[in-house]
């Protein structure tokens, strides 16, 4: 049966294992799609390749950039999910600049974002100052004035 391969199948299979990739989840099936398609080019350029080289060389591509990919992608600050702010809605606020909606007293006022009222922490200043956002305590953000 492996015989009889020939480079469309190799191309086909290969797109077919792309189309899939994008139906599931864990970009795997891509790398071995790409794998298949490079067989298949190799494949159409050497005609009398045996299939024992064909599946080799199939593997090694395939694996290989498998692991290069998750080389890469560990080092790659774009995917720190640990430093993210998704689902840390009042760590992407930090460095806005708002008015203050109620003054601080006592440590403790409020701003208003978009539609939501914040609880803030910081010096006491009064209603209307411009103050920058620092860092967040849970649901507490802590303002400093602005320049």
């Amino acid at each position: 049966m492996l015989e009889n391969l020939v480079y469309w199948h190799w191309m086909v299979l290969g797109l077919v294992l792309v189309i899939l990739e994008m139906l599931a989840p864990g970009a795997i099936l891509m790398w071995f799609g790409f794998g298949a398609i490079i067989v298949g080019g190799l494949l159409f350029l050497f005609p009398e390749m045996g299939w024992e080289w064909q599946v080799l060389i199939f593997s090694l591509i395939s694996f290989a950039s498998i692991f290069a990919w998750k080389k890469l992608r560990k080092s790659s600050p774009d995917d720190d999910t640990e430093s993210g702010t998704l689902n840390q809605r009042g760590k992407a606020l930090v460095g806005r600049k708002v008015p203050l909606k109620e003054a601080i007293v006592n440590g403790v006022g409020r701003i208003q974002i978009d539609d939501t009222f914040w609880r803030v922490e910081g010096d006491d200043m009064e209603e209307g100052r411009l103050v920058r956002i620092t860092d967040t305590d849970g649901a507490t953000l802590k303002v400093e004035p602005s320049e």
